[in-house]
């Protein structure tokens, strides 16, 4: 079983980031986000109707989440106005595996062995690694958004870890969480784009945006059930391969370099995966 959710978690990781170099090649990832929320909406009001709802001690948790997806989104969308998706994504995604492993200690009292916890700390050096520019040091007025991002991941992460557990239902928790969350984003967009004359721009862009919210939505439920067997911690860490994935969208679709410090940083992403999973 647990090699099972392993694989679920690495493919998570694949999906999430192709949904993110679709973000981050829009000209308009406001509008993406509006068009990311159709599928979001669907599936989800038919998992509301048909799954049971979550136990009363979810629903906290599902409010907290819905706040901090919010808060995800706009900063991630401001990260990417000016910065370069081969290092945006790694400081926002490497961050959030040690702040998840002291979130998941103090508040879901979780402790992970100490080749684990050596091997959480890998995955983080090396994906923030990915991000450093010359000279050792970062570029780019988006770093600090892309800080704030990474602290909002952790903080879903953890939310959802408990949340995802007491739940009852995993499914039936992310279900909740993405309808609460996509309901007031759609009509955000939908009122600032002038309704479906400016949101419907033509069959190809929507299909596109489409097709990331299918693809997201797909990822997180992933992760969500992954949630129930492994510790968040874990989860977390091995979801971050992402960037090692991200690393490779950027060099063989949109021209960005694969650097030999870009290579040696994936290489200790995927050791620190390895000693997790030992």
């Amino acid at each position: 079983m647990e090699t099972s959710v392993v694989l679920l978690v690495l493919l998570a990781a694949l999906l999430h980031a192709t949904w993110n170099a679709f973000l981050h090649l829009s000209e308009d990832r406001i509008w993406l986000l509006g068009m990311m929320s159709i599928p979001y909406l669907v599936v989800s009001a038919i998992g509301v109707c048909v799954l049971p709802l979550p136990a009363r001690a979810a629903w906290p948790y599902i409010c907290a989440s819905v706040v901090l997806e919010s808060g995800y989104c706009l900063a991630l969308i401001r990260a990417y106005r000016s910065g370069d998706f081969g290092q945006i994504y790694p400081i926002a995604r490497g961050l959030s595996p040690m702040l998840v492993c002291a979130g998941a200690f103090v508040f879901a009292h979780e402790t992970l062995k100490p080749l684990a916890m050596a091997g959480v700390a890998l995955v983080s050096l090396g994906i923030i690694s990915l991000a450093f520019r010359r000279n050792m040091r970062f570029s780019g007025e988006s770093v600090p958004f892309a800080l704030l991002t990474g602290c909002f991941i952790a903080s879903y992460s953890v939310v959802d870890g408990i949340g995802a557990r007491v739940s009852g239902n995993g499914l039936s928790y992310v279900m909740w969480v993405y309808l609460l969350w996509n309901v007031p984003q759609f009509l955000l967009v939908w009122k600032w784009r002038g309704g479906a004359r400016g949101l419907f721009i033509g069959r190809e862009p929507v299909l596109k945006g489409m097709l990331s919210g299918v693809i997201a939505l797909t990822a997180y439920c992933f992760i969500i059930e992954a949630y129930r067997y492994l510790p968040i911690a874990m989860v977390s860490a091995l979801r971050e391969l992402s960037t090692i994935f991200a690393v490779l969208i950027g060099w063989l679709f949109m021209r960005e370099k694969l650097t030999v410090r870009r290579i040696v940083a994936c290489t200790l992403v995927t050791l620190g995966a390895v000693l997790i999973r030992v």
